[in-house]
């Protein structure tokens, strides 16, 4: 157990702070004012929202296997924590999304302030509205075994089919369509930039660090997908 709690401060302490860090950075950093400045800000935002609203519920309820805070909390903080990561996925598929048209149509399609704008309030209309069900459908209850009394905060569906439909319909918005998504976009730029060279006579040096650079793109859009 103690493990694990220092694990779970660890965590928390290290999400908080450098979700805190990132946002101050790409806020007031003069040199760090790139086009997905917004989509990254934004997904520092929900990384954080996560970290607050979900690492230490969820911790508590592992360690004192029950709910120990008031019964009204329940259903904010499953909420809560579904809006993160579904703000957060939403983003990621917004930053695949442009990094792909900025590659394909480079003269284009750059993001302006009052698109990104627009966009980043969908991305919260959505994940908001997904969320918010669990505003309705979660609770906390107690459950007695014999003497032995606990209180569960999770899903209380009125069928057993509606929670499936909902199970689904979720995982489609937040994995499948995403990850389908961001494979799609992400292996088209990697493979529109292997392809592309530098226009004049062959250059050792020049060519080793564009090849290195080539690796480094595909080493990170690994890593994204």
């Amino acid at each position: 157990q103690i493990g694990l709690i220092v694990l779970y401060s660890l965590t928390a302490m290290l999400a908080i702070t450098g979700n805190v860090l990132v946002v101050i950075v790409f806020t007031k950093g003069k040199r760090c004012r790139t086009d997905i400045r917004p989509f990254l800000i934004n997904l520092a935002i929900a990384d954080l929202i996560m970290a607050v609203f979900c690492l230490p519920f969820t911790f508590s309820s592992v360690m004192l296997k029950t709910w120990i805070f008031s019964k009204p909390m329940c259903p904010l903080v499953l909420c809560m924590q579904h809006l993160s990561v579904s703000a957060s996925v939403f983003t990621n598929m917004a930053i695949g999304s442009d990094r792909f048209l900025v590659v394909m149509y480079p003269l284009k399609s750059r993001v302006t302030t009052s698109r990104a704008k627009y966009v980043l309030l969908g991305i919260w209309i959505g994940a908001v509205g997904l969320s918010s069900v669990q505003l309705v459908v979660s609770r906390a209850e107690d459950m007695y075994f014999g003497n032995y009394h606990i209180i569960t905060c999770d899903e209380v569906w009125p069928t057993e089919k509606a929670r499936k439909i909902f199970t689904l319909f979720v995982l489609l918005l937040t994995y499948i369509v995403p990850l389908c998504i961001l494979s799609v976009t992400y292996t088209i730029v990697g493979v529109l930039l292997w392809r592309r060279t530098t226009p004049g006579n062959a250059d050792f040096t020049r060519d080793s660090i564009q090849l290195r650079s080539k690796r480094k793109v595909r080493h990170t859009l690994i890593v994204f997908i």
